[in-house]
């Protein structure tokens, strides 16, 4: 075989040899592209899986949070609601305590005090006399009758007992125990026997019930009597004094009637023969055609027990 025969042997085999391995590298490069193509592929689809979860995961958190919050408001709005309820329960409970309380204060302070009612004056009179005071040389008429209305002629005891019978009914409403030295305008006492109902009954208070009269006919108001200091009514002078001065304020608040002063008396039978605080009560003149009127009207009446009642309370103390 010739040179140049063997030269092109040469060179066709080279041709089919690179050929082979072109194409032997064309086919492993196109599959290493294939390959990578399916790996990033992959990877895009785990990303995507990822990101799902992620936003899976994140959907069910804000869920649960959306849910957690609801419920936290629920049981916000469920503990304002207890919380409300508790105050009013609070509130209620507190009120009743202290209803509770004052009542048994109420109870404590006005069921021990003893207070006496006397109705000055009676419809039966008598000339009778006894002293003024313990060891006194002076004597003067048990029941000499009282003044009487200039235009009515309603005698001052018919007065004096629809005051009493009211004051009566205001302090036993107050829960004060009450004693009437009489009840009937028929009974007459002497001022010494009167003295010793409060002092039998050991009374925290006497109050005597009167109306006033005077010649002057212009005359009008309400006056309050009180012992003054002696060797009998020493005792009670104090305490006579400041209830005296305590009831009339109130009386006079009340009702709003001249105000004629709180007065010592050392004349006074049922005064000086008194163991225990006493006071007596002027509540206006009949002699005073005004004043009259007012004292014939029961509405005015009333007045003066509630004023007098409520004195007495704040008096007690």
């Amino acid at each position: 075989m010739s040179n140049k025969k063997k030269s092109l042997l040469v060179l066709i085999c080279l041709f089919i040899i690179g050929g082979a391995l072109y194409s032997t590298n064309y086919a492993i490069k196109k599959h290493e592209k294939s390959v990578q193509a399916i790996k990033i592929k992959e990877e895009e689809v785990s990303q995507a899986k990822v990101v799902a979860l992620a936003k899976v995961s994140a959907d069910k958190k804000a869920l649960a949070a959306a849910l957690k919050a609801k419920e936290d408001e629920k049981l916000k709005a469920d503990a304002l609601i207890k919380e409300k309820e508790l105050a009013e329960k609070a509130k209620k409970d507190a009120a009743t305590a202290n209803a509770l309380a004052e009542t048994k204060q109420k109870k404590s302070s006005s069921s021990k005090k003893v207070i006496v009612i006397d109705p000055g004056h009676a419809s039966v009179t008598s000339s009778v006399k006894e002293q003024q005071a313990p060891g006194s040389t002076i004597m003067k008429v048990k029941e000499p009758g009282g003044t009487q209305g200039i235009n009515t002629k309603t005698p001052e005891y018919v007065v004096n007992m629809a005051v009493a019978v009211r004051l009566r009914s205001v302090l036993q409403e107050k829960g004060y125990t009450v004693i009437m030295t009489k009840t009937q305008n028929s009974q007459m006492l002497g001022n010494i026997a009167r003295a010793e109902v409060g002092n039998k009954a050991n009374a925290d208070l006497v109050i005597r019930i009167h109306a006033d009269g005077d010649n002057n006919h212009s005359v009008n108001g309400a006056s309050m009597l009180v012992p003054t200091n002696t060797k009998n009514t020493s005792g009670i002078y104090k305490l006579s004094k400041e209830y005296g001065e305590i009831v009339f304020n109130s009386l006079i608040k009340t009702v709003g009637m001249k105000n004629r002063g709180v007065n010592e008396r050392s004349d006074m039978t049922g005064f000086n023969w008194s163991k225990v605080p006493v006071i007596l009560v002027e509540t206006g003149f009949l002699s005073n055609a005004s004043e009259e009127k007012l004292l014939m009207s029961d509405s005015y009446l009333d007045k003066i027990a509630k004023g007098l009642g409520d004195g007495i309370e704040q008096a007690m103390k």
